[in-house]
C-alpha cells in the first residue's frame, strides 16, 4: 500500500482532483491518498468523491496541534498554507500512524507510475528532489516541496518534526527565505545518508526546468534527456497555472520570466502538450 498526502482549499480543488485523476491513470499498486480539506466546501465535495481518496478536515489537524493553531492566528494565509505541508505530514505520521507518507502539491501531474519514485528512494528514510536549476545560494532553495518522502522510522519522522518546528517556531532563519522550502537544505547535513535526493532515475518538469531538458525521445517514450542522463518524466509541476480573463491559458502568470525565458519554453512542442492536456482535464474534472 502507498500513502500520499496533499492539500487545498475548495478554489484549488480542481488541481487536487486532477491529481487524483492522474494517480488513478498511472499507479500500479494499491494507494490511498489523504487530502487536506482547508474549507468545509472542499471537504463536502470531496466526500464519497472516490475511494481512494481520504477528505480530512482542517479543524482535526488544529485540534491536534496547539502549535499549529498559535502559528495560524499570527500567520498571514498564505504563510499558514505553507506550514500545512509538513504539518499534515507529520499528523498522519503520529496520530494516523502510517509507516511512510508522500507528500504531493496539488498542482503535480503524474505522467508515469509512482512506483518510480519509490523504486529510487528504496529504503531511505526521506526523499526531496531538486529544483534542477538552483544551488544553495539561491533564497528559493536548492529543492523544491513539490514532493516529500518520509518514512515512519527515528530518522524520517526525526526529520519531519525538525522540518515542521523549524517553520512554526521560526528556528533556522537563515532557511526561512521561501517559505517552508529552503528548509530542505538542512535535511541532509542533518540526516546526512538517511537522505535521498531523488534526481538519478527520474525527471520531473517545471516551469523553472523546462529549459534544462532535451526532448528527442519524449514523443516516443516520455523521457527527456537532463545532463547525460534520459530519464523518464515521471511528473510535471503545474505552479501558478493559470487563465487570462478570455479564459486563454496562462502557464505560469509571468512569475517564472527570468526561467522561462521570458515564456519561450512553453514554445517547446513536449511542453505545449503537457499545458493543453492539462487545461483539457482541468476543465473536465
Amino acid at each position: 500500500m502507498r500513502y500520499y498526502c496533499t492539500l487545498s482549499d475548495s478554489k484549488y480543488l480542481k488541481f487536487g482532483k486532477a491529481l487524483i485523476q492522474s494517480l488513478e491513470n498511472s499507479s500500479s499498486e494499491d494507494y490511498v491518498i489523504y487530502y487536506l480539506c482547508i474549507d468545509d466546501d472542499c471537504f463536502n465535495q470531496l466526500l464519497n468523491y472516490n475511494s481512494k481518496v481520504i477528505p480530512i478536515k482542517l479543524s482535526d489537524v488544529l485540534n491536534w496541534s496547539d502549535d499549529l493553531v498559535n502559528y495560524k492566528n499570527k500567520s498571514p494565509y498564505n504563510a499558514f498554507c505553507w506550514v500545512l505541508a509538513s504539518s499534515f505530514s507529520r499528523y498522519l505520521l503520529e496520530e494516523k500512524k502510517l509507516e511512510n507518507i508522500l507528500y504531493i502539491d496539488s498542482d503535480i501531474y503524474f505522467y508515469k507510475d509512482p512506483k518510480l519514485v519509490f523504486d529510487e528512494i528504496q529504503n531511505k528514510s526521506i526523499g526531496i528532489i531538486r529544483h534542477r536549476h538552483n544551488t544553495s545560494l539561491s533564497v528559493d532553495g536548492e529543492y523544491n516541496v513539490g514532493i516529500v518522502y518520509y518514512k515512519n522510522d527515528e530518522a524520517g519522522l526525526g526529520c519531519l518534526r525538525w522540518w515542521n518546528d523549524a517553520i512554526i517556531f521560526g528556528t533556522n532563519p537563515e532557511l526561512g527565505t521561501c517559505g517552508d522550502q529552503k528548509y530542505l537544505e538542512g535535511f541532509v547535513p542533518r540526516f546526512g545518508d538517511n537522505v535521498c535526493i531523488i534526481d538519478e532515475t527520474i525527471a520531473h518538469g517545471a516551469p523553472w526546468n523546462f529549459r534544462l531538458y532535451v526532448y528527442d525521445y519524449f514523443d516516443q517514450d516520455g523521457s527527456v534527456v537532463w545532463g547525460n542522463k534520459r530519464q523518464p518524466l515521471v511528473f510535471n509541476h503545474f505552479s501558478k497555472f493559470g487563465y487570462d480573463n478570455q479564459g486563454k491559458i496562462l502557464p505560469d502568470t509571468g512569475i517564472y520570466n527570468v526561467h522561462t525565458l521570458n515564456a519561450q519554453v512553453y514554445r517547446i512542442p513536449q511542453v505545449t502538450k503537457m499545458y493543453l492536456h492539462y487545461d483539457m482535464v482541468l476543465k473536465n474534472v
